[in-house]
């Protein structure tokens, strides 16, 4: 069954072009030929529109997702080709056609249907619009819906002699105009790029409207609507048979973020001088009312955009400052971090103390235990070292297997020593629990240097990397500290201007 209909349907896709290329042929370039509702120019525009109708309804038989649009368009088409055939029928020999017919019934469930399918076509094929694109689509919706008013309805009043003449003169330029604002909506959530199918479709929906639209503003012959009608028809056809992309997410960048605010605003100035100008209708300004308010609404939600994505922006530069200085493995400063301290310290008038402290066969764990036990380790001590020292020090990581600590205001040697002895005996007190379930005893150790506060950081680790070596030389598990010699600028940076 789906293979017939894949046969039929390209067959109607053929000779819908082949009557539309005959058609416009006759129409456009054969000003003798005669044209009228019993002439055969009709006879081929309805045709092409039930052919277009085949090829919908053909691609339902074929298709379970989209089926209800494209049955709902099949449908459309046919009951527009139903209403031509009744004019053609019943309504050719009258001297006066009727306000309202059984032929304007088949011809306005166009619009509903339509609608509905382009709905229905949405929903299956677009997964996640931004809302600043809905708000884009109704924004330019309206503003093409008032440009239509504009154009059709002119400056005629809606206070009519009855209801008749009210849906007779209003109802086919309003579902125009609501359908025009769909399709450009369509245009709009797509990001102003379409592609396969949805081309094809936002081609014939928008021409016929177009066309619909200037022959109900008296600017279009029936000659050209008779013409023109089949190469709609043959677009309509063509995007039932074209694939239609799946749109997964919509992002605009560069100028296409702007097209849409930017032509709204062209829009409504345009309406507005018109209105100062001559008489405009009420639909066209409440459309445009209804578009500039949008337009306000996007260019609110533009600027809360911005701000979103200003504080994303500050929160980013912020973590990744925060990671510039922070070690991954034990969350401590790292050697940038280290010095921004450091610096911060200088000429507080205190004295200053360094420890630098190493792990004691460190390297005997790794080789024994695997990385992830030495880094298991580096994580033990980290947290035991910043247990033992003051509130207000600093830790860090210096590379490897070896801390650094930054204590502030220290006023001798000896209590320099007392808090590195309380590091050194936090780390031995216990043993190390392994991630393989080993417990190993871990020592460190310490080297400590007391300096003045306008010693720079290099001279500093120098001299305690010194008291390090000397404590690994005592045996490991050991602590030496030291006051550091008086610290002598360079010439140049003494003489240097404050």
């Amino acid at each position: 069954m789906s293979r017939v209909a894949a046969r039929v349907g390209a067959a109607t896709i053929v000779l819908t072009a082949t009557v539309a290329v005959v058609t416009a042929v006759a129409a456009l370039l054969g000003p003798g030929v005669p044209i009228g509702r019993d002439s055969s120019l009709y006879v081929l525009y309805t045709l092409s529109v039930m052919l277009a109708s085949a090829a919908c309804l053909c691609r339902a038989v074929v298709t379970r997702l989209e089926r209800p649009a494209w049955i709902l368009l099949g449908a459309a088409l046919l009951l527009w080709a139903c209403g031509n055939v009744y004019a053609q029928v019943w309504l050719r020999h009258l001297d006066s056609y009727p306000l309202l017919s059984w032929g304007d019934a088949a011809w306005l469930s166009w619009y509903p249907l339509v609608g509905a399918a382009l709905i229905m076509l949405m929903r299956t094929r677009i997964s996640a619009v931004p809302r600043n694109l809905w708000f884009d689509g109704v924004m330019v919706g309206c503003a093409s819906g008032a440009v239509y008013a504009v154009v059709v309805f002119g400056g005629r009043s809606t206070a009519t002699k009855g209801w008749i003449d009210l849906l007779a003169g209003f109802a086919y330029p309003t579902g125009d105009i609501v359908l025009l604002a769909m399709v450009t909506s369509v245009l709009i959530v797509h990001g102003w790029r379409l592609h396969g199918g949805w081309g094809w479709l936002v081609v014939g929906l928008a021409g016929s409207t177009v066309i619909d639209g200037g022959y109900l503003a008296e600017q279009v012959s029936d000659r050209l609507l008779y013409g023109t009608w089949p190469v709609v028809a043959f677009a309509l056809a063509r995007s039932a048979w074209q694939p239609m992309p799946r749109v997964e997410q919509v992002k605009l960048t560069g100028r296409r973020m702007f097209a849409a605010p930017a032509l709204c605003a062209l829009v409504v100035l345009a309406v507005l001088l018109h209105a100062v100008y001559a008489h405009t209708n009420p639909v066209a300004v409440s459309l445009v009312t209804v578009s500039y308010l949008t337009l306000m609404a996007r260019v609110g939600l533009l600027f809360a955009d911005v701000r979103r994505a200003q504080t994303l922006l500050e929160a980013a530069h912020a973590a990744a400052d925060q990671l510039s200085r922070t070690d991954p493995l034990t969350g401590l400063a790292n050697r940038r971090a280290v010095g921004a301290v450091f610096d911060q310290t200088r000429g507080s008038g205190h004295g200053v103390g360094v420890l630098l402290v190493d792990i004691d066969h460190f390297k005997q764990v790794n080789d024994r235990y695997g990385h992830e036990a030495g880094d298991a380790v580096i994580v033990a001590v980290t947290g035991r070292m910043t247990r033992a020292v003051r509130r207000g020090d600093v830790v860090g990581r210096w590379g490897g297997e070896e801390f650094c600590a930054l204590l502030d205001a220290i006023p001798d040697l000896e209590v320099l020593r007392q808090v590195a002895e309380k590091v050194r005996t936090a780390v031995c007190g216990e043993p190390v629990l392994l991630p393989d379930g080993h417990r190993v005893d871990v020592t460190v150790s310490v080297g400590a240097i007391l300096i003045d506060d306008l010693t720079p950081l290099d001279f500093a680790i120098s001299a305690a990397d010194e008291r390090l070596y000397a404590a690994k030389n005592a045996g490991r598990n050991r602590v030496r500290a030291s006051v550091a010699a008086p610290y002598d600028a360079p010439a140049s940076q003494a003489n240097s201007p404050a």
